[in-house]
């Protein structure tokens, strides 16, 4: 890259660039010499060279009655860049808070296989926040059987809560009693009569859907939704469930 672009991205206009870069070159100097060297109009060159010093890169100085005009040293550039910093530091909070109000994304995402299973969980672990499950089946125990003992323990190291609605069988009511020994999980059953056919986990801004199909314990489907607007509403729907229960 040239010094001429290099200036052009530090935010000099191609003629203020110029006129710098001779500034330089010749040293203090009259405007008639600067027009000569440059072959930039009269018409144009003094607000050209305003603009540099409004920039701190020239300076004017009052010879024997005739203006004289000096470059800056070129370690003036970082104050370019330091003043657009600090611009953009002033501004940026209120900038946020208007692109987190209004520009919320919805993002959905499919994970398959026992990775993308672990994917998830380790997620929650991630985001280390409170979560809840609706329809829980005990699968995971058959698909990830190793991980999920570990996964609970590191869950309770992080003092991480869950509250768990189950799917009434004789799977999930050994599972019960396996996980009683965690302090942080709170388990309570659907009705019988409800036989899901999903799983349904709310953490952070997320909703995991995970589908009980006939090949889950080998090829399991999640999908994944990241809007804080639905994970909320699935939160009011699972506390309305929770009570029934």
């Amino acid at each position: 890259m040239n010094i001429q672009e290099s200036l052009r991205q530090l935010g000099l206009s191609e003629r203020e660039s110029k006129v710098y870069q001779e500034l330089l070159k010749i040293g203090p100097t009259t405007i008639t010499n600067i027009i000569k060297s440059t072959g930039i109009p009269s018409s144009k060159i003094y607000n050209i060279l305003e603009r540099l010093m409004q920039k701190g890169l020239a300076t004017q100085i009052i010879v024997k009655g005739k203006r004289e005009f000096h470059p800056a040293s070129p370690d003036k550039l970082f104050s370019l860049i330091k003043e657009k910093e600090n611009i953009i530091n002033e501004i940026l909070p209120s900038l946020q808070a208007l692109y987190e109000k209004t520009n919320e994304e919805t993002i959905a995402e499919i994970y398959k296989g026992k990775e993308g299973a672990k994917a998830i969980f380790e997620d929650i672990l991630k985001e280390g926040k409170n979560w809840l499950s609706i329809g829980a089946s005990a699968k995971s125990e058959v698909v990830l059987p190793y991980y999920m003992d570990n996964f609970y323990k590191r869950m309770y190291s992080k003092r991480i809560d869950l509250k768990s609605l189950f799917t009434n069988n004789e799977e999930t009511l050994k599972l019960k009693s396996k996980l009683g020994k965690y302090k942080n999980i709170e388990i309570r059953f659907l009705p019988k009569e409800i036989k899901n056919l999903m799983s349904v986990f709310i953490y952070s801004d997320r909703i995991a859907i995970i589908l009980i199909t006939s090949d889950i314990e080998i090829n399991p489907i999640i999908i994944l939704i990241k809007s804080k607007e639905s994970a909320d509403s699935y939160r009011d729907y699972f506390n309305w469930l929770w009570k029934l229960c």
